[in-house]
């Protein structure tokens, strides 16, 4: 039934023939993750959603900024080139000009082996940067950082209102693209990406597992703690905004979705005095539009 209410171009598109997500994913693996992926979409979310995620060209905005008179803007949108790379796409813009995408499916947790709770998860599979003027552009306004860790930011709040406690990143060499000549930079834009958020490969698995909430390092063993304060601060902000977003359409209330308050998220500020964390906490773009917790 949810097959056969894709359009024949996106059917084609999935070549269930040939890989689709994994080069590891069997046959009857690729069909299951495309089944569940549009089931979990149909069963949780409604035609606001479906209408801008998979109709409008803006996509589903999760979270945007102007800065200097530049738009900075992270939607969600059905992918448009190839969904055997990931069905949806995370798209982080400068203007009207795309500088990163990250690219999900919603897959059953069981493909990973792990004695998680049964139940669907999320499977990130694609992680491109564009190189442009507006690249450049980005990296000048948001210091020590890039637009794939808001990407990634932003997963993590579409997963925190889908009540996903782990999700799944594909390992480099697992990934459709993969060529051996190119192995470095495929490591550095997947593998070590995911490292960086604290996820932990899973043993023959040809994956990777993240926490949600995020298990960053502690501000003590970070070198430059004022840099991590203010990067961590950004992922805060877009995470929350996403989920929020993403919460406004969702039909499906199972399980419930993860609360949005700041410390359970991402304890950025677990080493810093009390009254810097206080301050930093109460600034309006930290606290949850559904239910603002924050310690005192």
């Amino acid at each position: 039934m949810i097959l056969r209410s894709l359009k024949s171009k996106d059917l084609w598109s999935l070549k269930f023939m040939r890989p689709y997500l994994s080069r590891n994913f069997t046959l009857a693996q690729r069909i299951d993750c495309a089944i569940t992926h549009y089931s979990f979409e149909g069963r949780n979310y409604g035609p606001t959603y479906h209408s801008s995620v998979h109709q409008s060209p803006r996509g589903l905005v999760l979270w945007h900024r102007v800065a200097d008179g530049t738009r900075y803007t992270i939607a969600l949108r059905a992918t448009e080139d190839t969904r055997r790379e990931g069905d949806l796409s995370v798209l982080c813009f400068v203007n009207d000009t795309r500088v990163c995408r990250i690219c999900f499916s919603y897959v059953n947790a069981s493909l990973f082996g792990l004695r998680l709770r049964p139940g669907r998860t999320m499977f990130v599979t694609r992680s491109q940067t564009d190189r442009n003027p507006e690249l450049q552009r980005f990296r000048d306004t948001f210091k020590q950082n890039s637009p794939s860790y808001f990407c990634l930011a932003s997963v993590c709040g579409i997963a925190m209102a889908n009540g996903m406690r782990a999700i799944f990143m594909i390992k480099h060499d697992a990934q459709l693209g993969y060529a051996e000549r190119y192995a470095v930079g495929f490591r550095n834009s997947y593998s070590a990406l995911w490292e960086a958020f604290g996820a932990q490969e899973i043993e023959h698995r040809h994956a990777y597992t993240m926490s949600i909430p995020l298990k960053l390092n502690p501000l003590s063993v970070v070198k430059h703690k004022g840099r991590a304060i203010a990067r961590r601060r950004n992922w805060l902000e877009i995470a929350l905004s996403a989920r929020q977003a993403m919460l406004e359409d969702r039909t499906g209330w199972t399980p419930p979705p993860i609360e949005g308050e700041a410390y359970a998220l991402l304890p950025y500020l677990e080493d810093a005095q009390a009254e810097t964390k206080v301050a930093n906490l109460h600034q309006p773009h930290l606290a949850d539009p559904l239910k603002v917790r924050l310690r005192k």
